[in-house]
């Protein structure tokens, strides 16, 4: 007998059911708590991989109800002697919950995620809505952005935008790349439409992402499923590497229990090792059994687990086994050196090797034997190519094994580690490592890689994670920690759409910050407001952002907590004025955003201030110059200041408005009333003329314009949508319209000026005759950049 699943009824304890891995296995049946059992069913539907499933549950309010786990989902009204199928959004179920006051309402677990039914199973939620996607690697695009591979337990492998236009990254940013759910992803960086994507039994295969051909290229085509791995020619495990030459991109390199590789992109393939595993053929039957095997052509042993080709030197190779041995050569696979260290833990995996992309002979690897109930972390470096070994994990607790470990490649000796818990860090070349878990849940870590300054995770069960902006980590040192304030050097920004999405939107991701990621650190809280200011490259000012709540601006008020604190510019200048109750039909009142170049951030606190350089730059997959996009601001800017004066000629306009209606009230029931009302009610009617001119005010809600014309500044704030729709050169006919419409409104400002400067004077002169508080012009704005 092997694997047996029991559950007892709620209804009647009496009642017990047992499903049975046996040559004559099957469901059982107790009537009597288990003194004589009965075979009900003998369905080998319900047993098949018996040490993967092998689950039974009793409906906790029908006694006649039972439900059996396997691939399929089954239930039996009859006491367990027929199934019914029940349908699951996923396969290969698992786990069952079923509410014990409503059984119609369950929540059951497959290799797609869970699910929720409400009505016994008619209909279940949706598996899409949630973030649990297992990865076994992650790769990483020279897209821009870059693109995120890799390959989900159950499912297919898949590619995901690291950014994307709109609120957020959606199922549109998401495509398949060939191979299946297991293993490895390379994509090709001169041609990044081109992958090459792994699945069980060796199976590979290259991607045309253009032309949608998946072609399989697998190294040794005979087909594994059933036999143990004492029988094959080559054993590849269920995540055997794929690989490309740092040097050559039409190289790619394989692994088995040799290695192989191909100069023609599979076409051919030569194996250039001896088999670099122990070879231990007591390890290579059948998997599973006596009973069942469970030949999937996944779990082989003795296999290489773990592949890296040198980026310093192209003849070059390390590699490293799941049953604890690692080897280089360094002419090309001729010849292969042992070089495992000499504390590896007997059977060790060896998860994942990473050469130090700063010195050549310098490599870490990561191994683990949680299998053998081993539950210590294990990293090892070298830095005479193997010759000797360092045990490195001072700061990782003793049962959180790792997984994977990689040094950034912007600061030798800040390393990265993945494991079981989480995310660790070592500023000293993992002599001591800490916690940099921030806001990860606690999630087996599987992969990651460094991608422009970011960290890329692969987790298993909670799906791809992006820390953004590593270079605080490559500038923090104890000099920083140790002073009162610090302003770190930011990383160059890109003009691009796209913003952070705030809300929870189920299969929608948050795009990273779009504008300038500022990061300062504070040694205490100052007593004092803190302030950021953003300048050009000659110190003009631009824009200042504040502590103040009431100085918070769109982006948020800059924090001013103990600690590293972020603040993120949207790159964008000052905003045209606005007037109270303004409605517009698409007008835009915003600033442009800042053109490529050079600019400065001056953190202020207290009497201190602190100024760092950063860059703009433009998305390199347009093709408008620089000198295109500065045309663009400043065709914008004007937009925005002509803007502006539109507004504030009719802010100017309701404050006189407001004063002569002040005026005429003061004077009601004196015998010069009449005449002074007369004069206001004409120099009203002058005022209401430009300003009708000037703004539909007979908008009152937002879709008014529909019904009342826009008038000249909505149609001049439009033409900033219009000139700032896409990173280009703005057009002649933008120009022309834009002339036209600031003709049309320096007129009214002309006549506006003409009022103020003959009507308003003569008022004033009237009123005075009789000593009524004359109405005062307040100066207009001035003009920023």
């Amino acid at each position: 007998i092997g694997k047996i699943g029991v559950t007892v009824s709620p209804v009647n304890s009496e009642r017990v059911w047992a499903i049975v891995e046996a040559e004559d296995g099957g469901v059982f049946r107790s009537d009597d708590a288990g003194e004589t059992w009965e075979k009900v069913n003998d369905d080998r539907s319900l047993r098949q991989r018996a040490w993967y499933y092998t689950h039974i549950y009793a409906d906790p309010q029908n006694e006649n109800t039972v439900y059996v786990l396997n691939v399929r989902f089954w239930r039996s009204t009859d006491g367990g002697k027929t199934y019914e199928q029940v349908g699951t959004p996923h396969g290969d179920n698992h786990d069952l919950w079923i509410d014990p006051g409503n059984a119609l309402r369950m929540v059951e677990a497959n290799d797609g995620g869970a699910n929720v039914t409400y009505n016994g199973g008619k209909t279940w939620s949706r598996q899409d809505n949630q973030p649990t996607a297992q990865f076994y690697h992650v790769t990483t695009t020279d897209h821009f952005p870059y693109h995120v591979c890799g390959a989900q337990q159950d499912n297919s492998t898949l590619c995901i935008a690291s950014r994307a236009r709109g609120f957020g990254i959606t199922v549109q940013d998401w495509y398949r790349v060939g191979g299946c759910e297991s293993g490895y992803i390379a994509v090709r960086p001169d041609n990044p439409d081109v992958s090459y994507a792994g699945c069980y039994g060796g199976t590979i295969s290259r991607y045309d992402r253009a032309t949608g051909q998946n072609r399989n290229i697998h190294a040794w085509p005979d087909n594994p499923m059933g036999w143990g791995g004492e029988d094959l020619k080559y054993r590849f495990q269920w995540t055997f590497p794929i690989v490309l030459s740092p040097f050559d991109p039409d190289e790619l390199y394989i692994t088995a229990n040799v290695v192989f590789r191909s100069r023609d992109e599979g076409q051919s393939w030569e194996v250039i090792s001896p088999d670099l595993t122990r070879d231990d053929k007591t390890k290579q039957m059948s998997s599973g059994g006596p009973i069942t095997k469970d030949n999937t052509s996944v779990e082989y042993y003795n296999t290489i687990f773990a592949l890296v080709p040198s980026r310093h030197d192209r003849d070059v190779i390390w590699a490293g086994s799941d049953d604890g041995l690692i080897h280089v050569t360094r002419d090309g696979g001729a010849t292969w050196n042992e070089i495992t260290p000499k504390d590896m833990p007997e059977w060790g995996l060896v998860s994942i090797i990473e050469e130090s992309p700063h010195e050549a002979g310098v490599a870490y690897a990561a191994v683990n034997r949680y299998k053998m109930d081993d539950f210590s972390p294990y990293i090892f470096k070298t830095t005479d190519y193997g010759n000797s070994w360092k045990r490195i994990v001072r700061g990782i607790p003793e049962s959180h094994y790792v997984r994977v470990v990689r040094e950034d490649p912007a600061r030798r000796g800040l390393l990265y580690a993945g494991g079981e818990f989480g995310v660790y860090v070592s500023f000293d070349d993992g002599e001591n490592w800490g916690s940099l878990q921030l806001n990860l849940p606690a999630v087996p870590v599987r992969d990651m890689v460094v991608k422009e300054n970011d960290l890329v995770l692969g987790t298993h069960g909670r799906s791809f994670w992006i820390l953004d902006d590593l270079t605080p980590l490559h500038q923090l040192n104890g000099q920083v920690t140790a002073t009162a304030v610090h302003l770190f050097q930011p990383r160059s920004a890109y003009r691009m759409g796209g913003f952070r999405f705030g809300g929870s939107v189920p299969g929608v991701a948050s795009n990273p910050p779009s504008g300038a990621v500022i990061h300062y650190y504070l040694n205490e809280e100052p007593e004092g407001d803190v302030k950021l200011e953003f300048l050009e490259a000659d110190g003009t000012s631009i824009r200042e952002f504040s502590s103040k709540p009431e100085r918070g601006e769109e982006e948020g008020a800059v924090n001013k907590t103990a600690g590293m604190n972020r603040f993120v510019w949207n790159l964008r200048y000052p905003d045209a004025s606005r007037f109270p109750g303004m409605i517009m039909w698409a007008g835009s009142i915003a600033g442009p955003r800042a053109a490529p170049g050079s600019y400065q951030v001056r953190l202020t606190v207290g009497e201190q201030s602190f100024t760092e350089s950063f860059d703009v730059m433009k998305d390199p997959r347009i093709v408008a110059t620089d000198a295109d996009l500065q045309e663009q601001f400043d065709f914008l800017i004007r937009i925005r200041d002509r803007v502006s004066e539109a507004n504030d000629a009719v802010q100017r306009i309701r404050d006189i408005t407001g004063q002569i209606d002040g005026a005429v009230k003061r004077v009601e029931g004196e015998p010069y009333a009449e005449e002074i009302s007369e004069k206001a009610k004409a120099i009203k009617t002058s005022l209401s003329e430009v300003e009708n001119e000037i703004y539909q005010t007979k908008n009152r809600s937002r879709q008014d314009p529909l019904n009342f014309p826009i008038r000249l500044n909505n149609k001049i704030a439009a033409l900033s949508g219009v000139v700032s729709s896409a990173d280009a050169k703005p057009t002649q006919r933008a120009y022309d319209v834009f002339d036209d419409l600031s003709g049309q409104l320096q007129a009214q400002l002309d006549r506006l000026d003409g009022i103020i400067a003959t009507d308003i004077p003569e008022f004033n002169a009237m009123i005075a005759q009789h000593q009524v508080p004359a109405v005062i012009i307040k100066k207009e704005k001035e003009e920023t950049r």
